[in-house]
């Protein structure tokens, strides 16, 4: 297991077992899928964290639970969005006080993403199939069972070792840019990936250097600067971007200090970029159209936004490296974590 995530007990006494027990115990997992098998598997997967994992195969099974009981997870085949009752579950999941909900999309079908992406409770999307989702279900799971959000390093296989570059002049940027290139190549990944790698990385550092900067009042102060003057940055307006290989995943962090990326805009904007057909499909040509998080979403496997509210946010992009991409439209796996922050805190 990778660091950050290893280890079995949360502290709060429930068993580990899969299915046994009474039905949906409180503070347990909740597994809604209607495939038997996909369900013993998911219990196998999550009995790791050593709560109670229980499983049901219908949106009423699982309304039932959610009123008997108190899940802090539940984990929904996204065949069972394709209703009312089955959004409205989803819905009710994700608003229940200390409970997440998480999506898994089995079956790859890029027709699925703008209905998906139109719900608003979707805040995590796994994709992959077995066994590689054997691995983003439990780190996924874990972030949002123990709220330990931060780090590339808990999707890296343990011992990884991250390269770390603070970026102190905003002109610098694409020189940071060319050195990630130069190093990717260096591990042998190809220069494929290391494309996939520049792209990203230039438009998450774009997007730190310009769009999470806000003044007193929360209003963006940076968003209208030409993009490549030089500024020296200070105190909470630098920006650091770290990276690091484990032979499955290259993985891409950038991190700003101000926190003001919003849920709303990541799913709006992931949304657009995702429905081809849509009228208010991205603009690729207009300025802060999402332009940036479209691109980046389409050149990863799975993309990760780890937000504390006003104090930082993290966004890391995982490149499979051991596979060839899926398709000039990939789908990939998605999670938006928000750490609130605590009423009277400074940034």
């Amino acid at each position: 297991m990778q660091e950050g995530t290893q280890g079995g007990g949360n502290g709060n006494g429930n068993g580990g077992g899969s299915g046994s027990g009474h039905s949906g115990a409180r503070g347990g997992i909740l597994v809604v899928h209607k495939e038997r098998k996909t369900q013993r598997t998911i219990q196998r997967i999550l009995g790791a964290t050593r709560l109670e994992v229980e499983a049901c195969d219908t949106v009423a099974a699982a309304a039932a639970q959610l009123d008997a009981h108190a899940p802090r997870l539940v984990v929904l085949d996204h065949r069972l969005l394709a209703t009312p009752e089955g959004v409205a579950l989803a819905e009710r999941a994700s608003q229940t006080t200390h409970a997440a909900c998480l999506i898994l999309l089995s079956d790859g079908l890029g027709t699925e993403m703008p209905r998906l992406f139109s719900t608003a409770s979707l805040t995590n999307l796994l994709v992959n199939p077995m066994p590689m989702l054997a691995e983003e279900l439990s780190i996924t799971a874990l972030k949002l069972l123990r709220k330990d959000l931060f780090g590339l390093e808990k999707y890296l296989t343990w011992g990884a070792q991250p390269v770390e570059e603070v970026l102190v002049d905003a002109r610098d940027r694409s020189a940071m840019v060319e050195a990630l290139g130069t190093e990717v190549r260096r591990l042998g990944l190809g220069s494929h990936i290391a494309t996939l790698s520049c792209l990203v990385a230039d438009e998450l550092l774009s997007n730190a250097l310009y769009n999470a900067p806000v003044d007193a009042q929360g209003r963006p102060s940076r968003v209208d600067e030409p993009r490549h003057s030089p500024r020296p940055l200070v105190g909470r307006e630098t920006v650091t971007l770290r990276h690091a290989c484990d032979g499955r995943y290259l993985a891409i962090e950038v991190s700003d200090r101000f926190g003001s990326l919003d849920r709303s805009t990541i799913l709006a904007n992931l949304a657009r970029a995702v429905n081809q057909g849509a009228p208010d499909k991205v603009q690729w040509t207009r300025p802060g159209a999402g332009m940036g998080l479209g691109l980046v979403y389409s050149c990863c496997t799975h993309l990760v936004f780890n937000i504390s509210v006003g104090r930082r946010t993290e966004v890391i992009a995982l490149l499979d490296v051991r596979f060839q991409p899926r398709g000039p439209d990939p789908i990939s796996s998605f999670n938006v974590f928000v750490e609130e922050a605590e009423e009277g805190s400074a940034p």
